[in-house]
């Protein structure tokens, strides 16, 4: 693309560069796969709830649309009920049949069920970025200094939803056995180094959200690397998410094998069948770097999402 633009005559490469289109488009193509990841999210976490049994209470509509009326944690509370909806796991029967309960649990880690507060929160923020960087589009802005702020703020929501997602993941047991084995361990089995991986992306994503302010050494916006830096930095959400995904599916695998008669709800149902047509569930003994690099390009091209969508309707 870069070529191309070289190519063409010196007034048109004038007013790309001082209509700053290439740093605009960059922006409204990160927002756009940025929304993706968002409500990839959603659905990462819903199955890590149907894995392990979760309380729904946590996402009742009253608490959060007349308790909490904040528009991005009522939307985010709405897409996990209606993606667990119909499920049978997330009932007290279902957690005395598996066997772990005894009684009606009162609340799942903070993780878990505060996640319309901070995957609603990074909404919000998502929200007001889009507006900025429109306004910038719109307007024809010369000075970027309101899309590199945009930039730098959603850097930072996302880089929380990496870091909710991988302590998910990291505590994700309530009676599942350890390192989500069912049967003996072997030199590549397990899930610790799967999550020691997801761990380490978390760290390195976290880095990348370092606002512009930080590194700036001139008196202009650096809205150019505010964007730049989002793509290598959602690449990394992506992969994090991806292991949540596929260690919720094996942990599913764990409990449906155990009370087969207590299924997950239709949203769950569909992201668990789109990553296992690809996927086999681990019962042996395998090199696993194969199975996280398809997970990661199932959930970063948007194949698992959809896969939801088709089932229960678009996500908010």
């Amino acid at each position: 693309a870069l070529e191309e633009v070289g190519k063409l005559p010196e007034a048109e490469r004038d007013f790309i560069k001082k209509s700053n289109c290439v740093t605009l488009g960059m922006a409204l193509y990160i927002c756009a796969i940025a929304g993706r990841a968002i409500k990839t999210a959603d659905i990462a976490v819903s199955m890590n709830l149907e894995a392990i049994r979760g309380e729904l209470g946590a996402f009742d509509k009253r608490l959060h649309e007349l308790g909490r009326p904040y528009p991005g944690q009522i939307e985010s509370a709405e897409n996990m009920r209606r993606i667990t909806a119909g499920s049978k796991l997330t009932t007290d029967e279902g957690r005395y049949a598996f066997g772990y309960d005894k009684k009606p649990r009162v609340q799942d880690a903070i993780c878990v069920r505060a996640t319309p507060q901070t995957h609603g929160g990074v909404r919000d923020i998502f929200h007001w970025c889009v507006e900025q960087v429109v306004k910038d589009w719109d307007g024809r802005a010369h000075e970027l200094y309101r899309t590199e702020y945009a930039m730098d703020a959603l850097a930072t929501a996302l880089a929380d939803l990496a870091h909710t997602s991988e302590r998910r993941s990291s505590r994700l047991s309530y009676g599942l056995p350890m390192n989500l084995v069912p049967d003996e361990l072997g030199i590549n089995y397990g899930f610790p180094i799967i999550q020691s991986t997801q761990a380490a992306e978390t760290a390195e994503l976290k880095l990348l959200a370092l606002p512009a302010a930080a590194i700036k050494r001139t008196d202009g916006p650096l809205a150019y690397y505010s964007v730049s830096k989002q793509f290598e930095l959602i690449k990394k959400l992506n992969r994090v998410m991806a292991v949540e995904i596929l260690m919720s599916a094996q942990a599913l695998d764990i409990v449906n094998a155990k009370i087969p008669e207590f299924t997950c709800g239709a949203g769950t149902a569909a992201a668990h069948k789109c990553l296992r047509g690809k996927i086999s569930m681990m019962d042996e003994n395998r090199f696993v770097a194969p199975d996280m690099i398809t997970a990661e390009g199932l959930t970063a091209d948007g194949t698992i999402l959809s896969a939801v969508e088709a089932a229960i309707g678009t996500l908010k």
